[in-house]
């Protein structure tokens, strides 16, 4: 006789289900794909736009002789950050309001409801998981950067690389914890990255007050930039508090909210 009690159609599966299925979401719908090319196109990219700026500056000027200095390691850095702070952001966003508007398809989220004891649970995993995979794709495009970088125009220093990176994923934990909030007051998720979107847009008006700088999450997202250039890494310990404690915030918050709405 099996000493585990038989299942029934009543009894809740096992937490780990739910990781499963968010994990697979995320790999069966290739949403990771786009995490992975944005952030590793974007590595490309900028290490070999920084090395051969001026020859296509000199292709597309014609007669016009314009002068443009030698690059430096630490262009290929920027034109990264650049536009992953742009467009990688959005396609952060994107993948993540996909996994956390819980309430977008009604009736999966019915599904999902019954797995759990309550609802703001349903966000562990797809918080989690995505984060998760950002970060990766985010450590994956730093790497081709740096890589691409060194052997194109000259080194990096790894060290202050590898802390501003650290400081990018706190940035990015924060951004996907914003969507989760988000989720929960709006249910489609076009209106999910908008809501998101104009929040994050609208975070670093606040750096204008220059006392308030310092301690702004969205000052962790170019942090690698300054500390290439011979920042010290205690410039941003506050943000990153702020961050850290903003993200717990703002999940409990999110996970409060979706408790109390029905679907």
């Amino acid at each position: 006789m099996s000493a585990h009690a038989p299942r029934t159609a009543s009894t809740p599966q096992p937490a780990m289900s739910l990781w499963r299925l968010e994990t697979r979401r995320l790999l069966r719908t290739h949403r990771w794909t786009i995490l992975a090319g944005v952030y590793v196109l974007f590595g490309l990219l900028g290490a070999l736009g920084a090395r051969y700026l001026n020859e296509l500056i000199a292709q597309m000027g014609g007669d016009i002789t314009i002068i443009a200095p030698d690059p430096r390691p630490v262009d290929g850095l920027i034109q990264f950050v650049s536009n992953v702070s742009q467009l990688g952001l959005l396609g952060v966003v994107v993948v993540a309001a996909a996994a956390l508007a819980i309430d977008a398809h009604p009736e999966r989220a019915a599904f999902l409801r019954t797995r759990v004891d309550r609802p703001g649970r349903l966000l562990i995993a797809p918080y989690v998981v995505t984060t998760v995979a950002t970060v990766i794709a985010l450590i994956a495009g730093t790497a081709v950067t740096v890589a691409l970088t060194t052997a194109l125009i000259g080194s990096l220093p790894l060290a202050a690389v590898a802390v501003g990176t650290v400081y990018g994923a706190v940035y990015l934990g924060f951004a996907i914890a914003v969507v989760a909030v988000a989720g929960s007051i709006v249910r489609s998720q076009v209106a999910v990255v908008f809501l998101t979107l104009a929040v994050l847009l609208a975070l670093p008006m606040l750096a204008m007050v220059e006392p308030l700088r310092a301690w702004l999450p969205s000052e962790l997202l170019t942090a690698v930039l300054a500390l290439v250039e011979g920042a010290p890494a205690t410039d941003y310990v506050r943000a990153t508090v702020v961050g850290l404690l903003a993200t717990a915030g703002l999940l409990a918050l999110a996970m409060v909210r979706l408790d109390r709405r029905e679907l």
